[in-house]
């Protein structure tokens, strides 16, 4: 049985060798999708043996889906990772484990992936973001993306599976990169929180209270979330006091911070929104 490895990719000259260095000397195929790099991402993805496809942006999980549609992959598995993450020796121990076993002997579809986050080069292992799963290794054909511009879920045909190993995401590209791309994920996640307010949305994992974590926190979104004052305020304090960031350190603090202007922003541009303010521009191509 074999592994493919699929990289998106926009302008990350700095992250991918980080992110192929951990999957080179043992993926079968390792597919980087890049999105019209002007940098030398493709470049450095060949040097380093990748196979790079070019394809102009669609949005994240329209870009990753027509990957996964059109990308010749022959491996039995294919795990997603992004330019800004890695691999570490404990999870490719058990990808590799069960790529191994026939593929028709393995009865979960996917497997969802534990996942460090770095900020300013200190490990986040509070705040809410840890334990971070997300689901990333599948079979070939059994999972794909919702169609969502902000937090697609990708979907498994079958039951799935959690893995003991981890990603580390670390985007070594600075704190201006980061900050632009909360200024357009703001936008469109004001643009789907309206959208759920007014019942707009067909998700395809519906809202529920009673249901997983995420369609739980996708019912908060839609019940709760809107009538909240100063979301900010309550950002930062669900993530340093109860979610246990101030365990972080000064990170911890600053990370809060962080994540509590990023609520302020989708904040105002809710009311943009609702009061017919907000440009109908995309500017979506600028956080790939």
């Amino acid at each position: 049985m074999s592994i493919a490895v699929l990289i998106p990719s926009f302008n990350e000259e700095l992250n991918i060798p980080h992110a192929l260095a951990s999957v080179v000397e043992w993926a079968d195929e390792v597919r980087v999708l890049d999105s019209e790099s002007t940098d030398r991402t493709r470049e450095i993805a060949e040097e380093m043996g990748a196979t790079v496809t070019v394809q102009r942006w669609l949005g994240s999980a329209r870009q990753k889906n027509w990957g996964l549609d059109h990308i010749p992959f022959t491996s039995d598995w294919i795990f997603i990772l992004d330019a800004d993450e890695a691999i570490d020796a404990e999870l490719r121990a058990e990808l590799l484990a069960v790529s191994k076993r026939p593929v028709d002997d393995v009865p979960e579809a996917g497997f969802h992936i534990n996942r460090y986050f770095v900020f300013m080069g200190k490990r986040i292992r509070h705040c809410g973001y840890y334990p971070s799963w997300n689901l990333r290794f599948f079979k070939r054909g059994k999972a794909r993306y919702e169609d969502r511009t902000v937090h697609a879920h990708m979907n498994a045909d079958g039951p799935v599976g959690y893995m003991r190993g981890h990603m580390e995401h670390y985007d070594r590209r600075g704190l201006e990169v980061y900050m632009a791309k909360h200024n357009v994920h703001s936008s469109n996640e004001a643009r789907a929180i309206v959208r759920e307010i007014e019942g707009l949305d067909d998700d395809a994992l519906p809202p529920k209270f009673f249901g997983d974590p995420l369609q739980r926190r996708r019912w908060i979104k839609r019940h709760v979330y809107p009538w909240l004052p100063m979301k900010w305020l309550f950002r930062f304090l669900f993530m340093y006091v109860l979610r246990l960031g101030f365990l972080d350190g000064v990170a911890g603090f600053r990370f809060c911070l962080f994540i509590s202007a990023y609520e302020l922003l989708v904040s105002l541009k809710i009311i943009e929104i609702r009061k017919g303010l907000a440009p109908t521009d995309d500017f979506s191509s600028l956080a790939r």
